[in-house]
């Protein structure tokens, strides 16, 4: 199959952001542990991670990560064994996935919401022979122990105190397994040779919108390759703007490829200091900013919509954070506005999958904006749009955004059916299909209209949530919102929008009023005709709201 010319020709190369490239190296004979390794011989004293104000070094980090890895070994942990995993934010979590990507294991991480039947799930179809896991969530395991396959159990206290969990044959403690372990592995014992591009680092699941999550195969190059090209971005934000160390504020769940990626494996290379919290606590992160000066934040729309709206944020100097980034998901134009006003900067912003390791596309805080657009594709990346037939499109025509590029997954875990509807060949190219909706415009900004299932059809019109959501922003007294479709035997399907209030607004405007607001401000065929005003919405460990979930329980209730 030919590809377009505008393709071909990369034609975005002319209006990229100033320090952003088409092509950059990227070292295709480094693990993921070399880049680990580089920041205990770059960094060595200076501090890593500070957890809730216990500090640890470079240098300690990797000593630590050493002892873990030889206590792995001793339980005979090899190439090729899955290790799940199973922690929220915190020192260990590094300690786990370092030292068992070093024995040439691969990681699958578990969400810290996860109830026992999404582990056994999980724990299942990754083949995972060994599970890392905080004490708390011993009493969800005891409900699957019985049914898993698991060769050892190691309990975490992230305090560092002993677990009060019985030992058994299976399960060990981490205190217990450090203590056998007092000398680190060292290289020459190591004796593992890891193939970057072939070899799996992480199963990385995706969150399930459609059907059960399916596992996607990412190889140290794949994720190494997203580290530099993310790299090329952070470190022109370093050299133009920060010109300082930089100083992370670290919420995103590292359960997630995004965590993983941007914070937890860029680390090293960049030499940042990480605050990290194993939960979204706003006024610890408010602490954080104000004592420490953070001047780095990675986050989901939900975190900075709550952060801004926190009463006591107010009172808080957020100019600090001259880098901040939103991707895994949209974040609605006036929320940007409201962050430039808050900080003086603007945010940046990005596009992502877990099956691209994850970043895609960027827009960095000093881009020309384009609201609504999530910016141009990363370096050595190439995107198009298909139809249906996979058949490519023409710039301003929407259809499914495809990606080629060095991050894409290596294919999704024993789903050989999966991998042949998602990834095809074409140009010379391995192109992976996204799912999404979207279009290019003239200057090869990319927008986001919505995923290919959530779009609303509307009496035969194409209606996009998104595009729905974002005026609902718009609107004094709505915090947070979401909008799908579920069927109609006449309309094909009717428009619906939950929304959470502001505080201040709560019992002062009826679901009717936003009705109304709705159609004085967007075309006939799309303001919601029914509108629900909701405590909470849910969402992915993410912070993603699941469309699908809504949709789902609005429709049994109709039934």
């Amino acid at each position: 199959m030919e590809l377009p010319d505008y393709i071909k020709n990369r034609y975005w190369k002319d209006y990229l952001p100033p320090g952003i490239t088409l092509e950059i190296d990227i070292p295709e004979d480094i693990s993921l542990l070399d880049i680990f390794r580089n920041g205990a011989e770059q960094y060595g004293n200076k501090v890593s991670m500070d957890y809730y104000g216990r500090e640890f070094t470079f240098n300690e980090m990797d000593l630590l990560t050493r002892r873990f890895a030889s206590g792995l070994n001793d339980l005979g942990v090899k190439k090729g064994d899955v290790v799940a995993i199973w922690l929220p934010n915190c020192p260990y979590f590094s300690f786990a996935y370092f030292a068992a990507l070093s024995l040439g294991a691969t990681i699958t991480a578990l969400s810290p919401l996860f109830v026992a039947r999404e582990v056994l799930y999980q724990l299942e179809d990754s083949g995972a022979s060994i599970l890392i896991m905080i004490d708390r969530f011993f009493g969800q395991y005891e409900h699957i122990q019985n049914k898993l396959n698991l060769k050892n159990v190691i309990v975490v206290n992230v305090e560092g105190n002993v677990p009060d969990i019985p030992k058994t044959e299976r399960v060990i403690h981490f205190n217990t397994l450090m203590e056998k372990s007092p000398e680190p592995l060292t290289d020459s014992k190591l004796n593992v040779e890891i193939d970057p591009k072939n070899d799996i680092a992480v199963i990385q699941y995706t969150g399930g919108t459609t059907g059960l999550p399916k596992g996607a195969c990412l190889s140290h190059f794949n994720i190494i390759a997203n580290i530099y090209q993310m790299m090329q971005i952070t470190n022109y934000m370093k050299e133009k703007f920060i010109k300082e160390d930089f100083i992370n504020l670290c919420v995103l769940p590292w359960y997630h490829i995004y965590g993983q990626t941007c914070e937890l494996a860029q680390s090293p290379l960049i030499g940042s200091k990480g605050y990290v919290l194993a939960t979204f606590d706003i006024p610890k992160i408010l602490e954080i900013i104000e004592k420490y000066k953070a001047n780095l934040m990675l986050g989901v729309p939900t975190m900075f919509i709550n952060l801004l709206n926190y009463p006591e944020s107010e009172n808080v100097d957020f100019s600090s954070l001259k880098y901040a980034n939103v991707g895994a998901g949209s974040l609605p134009a006036e929320i940007f506005k409201a962050w430039k006003e808050k900080t003086g900067f603007e945010m940046g912003e990005g596009y992502g999958l877990s099956e691209t390791s994850p970043t895609v596309t960027n827009s960095p805080p000093w881009a020309r904006k384009k609201y609504g657009s999530c910016g141009h594709p990363v370096a050595n990346t190439l995107v198009g749009i298909i139809d249906e037939n996979l058949n490519f499109l023409q710039i301003g025509e929407p259809g499914e955004l495809v990606v080629s590029g060095p991050q894409v997954m290596l294919g999704y875990h024993n789903r050989p059916e999966e991998n042949k509807m998602v990834l095809f060949e074409a140009g010379g190219y391995r192109w992976f299909r996204t799912g999404d909706y979207a279009k290019l415009d003239e200057e090869g900004y990319i927008f986001i209209l919505d995923r290919v299932k959530d779009m609303i059809k509307y009496k035969g019109h194409s209606v996009y949530p998104r595009e729905i959501e974002e005026i609902l922003y718009e609107h004094p007294a709505i915090l947070e919102c979401s909008v799908f479709g579920i069927p109609d035997p006449i309309k094909g399907e009717e428009i619906v929008a939950h929304i959470i209030l502001k505080p201040e607004y709560k019992g002062k405007i009826t679901e009717q009023e936003i009705i109304n607001w709705t159609k004085d401000n967007m075309a006939a065929y799309k303001y919601p005709r029914i509108v629900k005003i909701v405590r909470s919405l849910p969402k992915s460990a993410v912070g993603k709201i699941l469309r699908r979930v809504l949709r789902e329980k609005v429709q049994k209730k109709r039934k």
